[in-house]
């Protein structure tokens, strides 16, 4: 049987590391349920969520510059340029000029994109509801307050 407890360690540090190992197993199980349900569409997680923010923007036509992408996206070490650029590729997004910023391009879904979206969408939701089926919506906003206090650390503790 495995020690969950090291000699000397205080009840503290355990649930500190467990909670720590807690997350991160969750947070993968998550990632490879979004990545099982993308890759139905041909497409990853990040591509999605990129998806999502175009699509759901304010004003979808218009497009948004990169950095509005980046913004989005969940993954802090994602490289948005090469992320952009697989969508070009795959005919999801495009990229225009910015009339605001001579420099600066939007980019913003295609038809395709959209379409892609819009039946992905319907998916994802039911693969939230099904992942915290078992837990209460006081439960939910209760997780939702308490990742928000060691999240509000940002990278203070990295």
């Amino acid at each position: 049987m495995l020690k969950t407890t090291l000699p000397g360690e205080t009840r503290r540090t355990r649930l500190t590391r467990d909670a720590h190992i807690s997350v991160i197993v969750a947070g993968n199980r998550f990632v490879d349920g979004m990545e099982r349900i993308c890759r139905e569409e041909g497409i990853s997680q990040s591509q999605y969520v990129a998806l999502w923010v175009l699509c759901l923007t304010d004003d979808p036509a218009a497009g948004v510059p990169v950095g509005a992408i980046a913004d989005g996206l969940l993954n802090r070490a994602s490289d948005t340029t090469r992320l952009v650029d697989r969508l070009v590729q795959a005919g999801l997004v495009e990229r225009m000029p910015n009339p605001s910023d001579r420099r600066g391009v939007l980019v913003r879904a295609t038809p395709a994109g959209r379409k892609v979206f819009d039946r992905l969408a319907p998916r994802v939701r039911e693969y939230h509801r099904d992942q915290w089926r078992d837990v209460s919506n006081d439960d939910l906003q209760k997780l939702i307050g308490l990742l928000g206090v060691v999240l509000s650390d940002g990278d203070d503790n990295a």
